[in-house]
């Protein structure tokens, strides 16, 4: 029989894990309903969540439940993985002091809303000394987890998002895309200018409309508005707690396809959520698997499932009869030639398949450089250029439209971004996989039956929870290790035909 040494571990976690969940319905309502001046109240009220998850993180109390829980033999996988994941946990923040905890949240919070400002006055200099002092705090923080983790200064805030990953391994994978994608991309662009004759939809479509189509074909996909809710955010995003999924969005009147997309998207991260095993809730060996991992299931569901032509001649009718359209240009094998136009253009969220990656790794080129001390925030803008000229051959126009136009750097988010290409790899891959254990996939996304698609996510990914790293997720269910040749496949399957 069990000691109690390691119930109490897992009940002292859970009180940490619904600090976190508290955070997250705060972060929430401040990027959707709070008032516009209660930004002070807001900052004190997550900073002092904050502090108090950390204070309750470094207990001598706690640490000894890991110690005794580490001695217990009688334990299954799930326990044993989840005291590894506590005890992971524990080090990283008790190296650090409640100081510059407090700090870096104030001066986070201070520059996140510091940018909905300049990014509106498309004004990078006055943004300037807030994410200067953003970057000296978490570079602090760097450099005290680099040496617990024994890794870079870049690697040490990677580590945040995903466990099992470093540079050295970006850095491989994004020579391998940047080798790819500018003659690939060229060759698209060609491909397109000769074969596909596209009827651009330029109709002003209302939000109301947009929002109720949106709202439509998450539930036809299964999302569950019992357990979550679709509001309007700057930037979109999937927040919230535990069977409670926050999903945002933003509408564009005269381009509907924008923000369709972008609910898609944000569902397959609220499915995820969702998804996750109930028993192991409020544990870290029930949550989700890392930004990887995660990118992967918003990926999977906007660019393998939802720009498909497939879920296209199932959606084209709602679409129709909701925005209470007809022709030629509202037809599945329009709409789908629209949702794979390729461009290359300035913002990311709103890029294409093609482009998106070359987007992901100017970011990701940047901030390694900000982090490791290599150039200064003044010199973000005319970087940013260059890499936009080298890259997606464009030259910015303004910084609204370059390097404001993200929320990332500004609350603080560095090392999220090469996540997101990742994410799209592993989307490949596993979708791939899924198409050979799942009869007539494409007849049934033409049907819009998503059950079968639904439940194989749910038992080979969902329900994992963090029970193995990314790099073993993938072997397990597809058995090879992360393929990028799945991807360049799938690109050249879907754009060069």
């Amino acid at each position: 029989m069990k000691t109690n040494f390691y119930k109490d571990l897992e009940k002292k976690y859970k009180e940490i894990s619904l600090l976190y969940e508290t955070m997250g319905i705060l972060y929430w309502d401040r990027s959707t309903f709070m008032p516009k001046n209660s930004v002070d109240g807001r900052t004190d009220q997550l900073t002092n969540l904050y502090v108090l998850s950390h204070k309750m993180l470094k207990d001598k109390k706690f640490y000894s439940y890991i110690k005794k829980s580490e001695k217990i033999k009688k334990l299954n996988n799930w326990e044993k993985k989840n005291i590894k994941l506590i005890k992971k946990e524990y080090r990283l923040n008790s190296v650090l002091d409640k100081k510059l905890i407090e700090k870096i949240s104030k001066a986070t919070s201070n520059c996140e809303m510091q940018w909905r400002v300049s990014k509106e006055n498309n004004n990078f200099n006055s943004i300037v000394p807030y994410l200067e002092e953003v970057i000296k705090l978490r570079k602090i923080e760097a450099k005290i987890k680099s040496k617990v983790l024994n890794c870079s200064l870049y690697d040490a805030l990677l580590n945040d998002y995903e466990d099992d990953l470093n540079s050295d391994k970006i850095d491989k994978i994004f020579n391998q895309l940047t080798s790819f994608l500018p003659l690939f991309l060229k060759e698209v662009l060609d491909f397109q200018k000769k074969n596909k004759k596209i009827i651009h939809i330029k109709d002003k479509v209302s939000r109301a409309f947009q929002e109720k189509l949106g709202r439509l074909l998450m539930k036809k996909i299964g999302f569950d508005f019992l357990y979550g809710r679709l509001d309007v955010s700057m930037h979109p995003f999937c927040g919230g707690a535990y069977k409670d999924s926050r999903i945002t969005t933003r509408y564009n009147e005269k381009n509907f396809v924008e923000s369709l997309m972008g609910v898609l998207h944000e569902t397959g991260h609220a499915l995820y959520n969702l998804g996750l095993p109930e028993k192991w809730k409020y544990q870290p060996v029930g949550s989700a698997l890392g930004t990887v991992v995660h990118e992967s299931q918003s990926l999977f569901m906007e660019m393998q499932i939802c720009r498909s032509y497939e879920f296209l001649k199932f959606a084209s009718p709602f679409i129709k009869k909701i925005f209470n359209k007809k022709g030629e240009k509202w037809e599945a094998k329009n709409l789908y030639k629209i949702y794979t136009f390729v461009k290359p253009s300035f913002i990311r969220v709103d890029a294409d398949e093609v482009t998106y990656p070359l987007h992901v790794i100017i970011r990701y080129k940047i901030e390694k450089d900000l982090i490791e001390g290599n150039i200064k925030v003044k010199e973000i803008p005319n970087i940013w250029n260059m890499y936009m000229k080298k890259y997606l051959g464009i030259e910015t126009k303004n910084n609204k439209e370059g390097c404001l136009q993200d929320i990332h750097w500004f609350d603080g988010t560095f090392g999220y971004f090469p996540t997101y290409t990742l994410g799209a790899l592993y989307a490949a891959q596993l979708f791939a996989e899924a198409k050979k254990v799942i009869p007539n996939l494409s007849n049934q996304i033409i049907k819009g039956k998503f059950d079968k698609l639904i439940k194989w996510l749910r038992c080979n990914i969902h329900m994992k929870g963090s029970l193995c790293n990314s790099s073993e997720l993938i072997k397990n269910i597809t058995r090879e290790e992360l393929n990028i040749e799945y991807f360049k496949k799938h690109l050249i399957n879907r754009y060069l035909n």
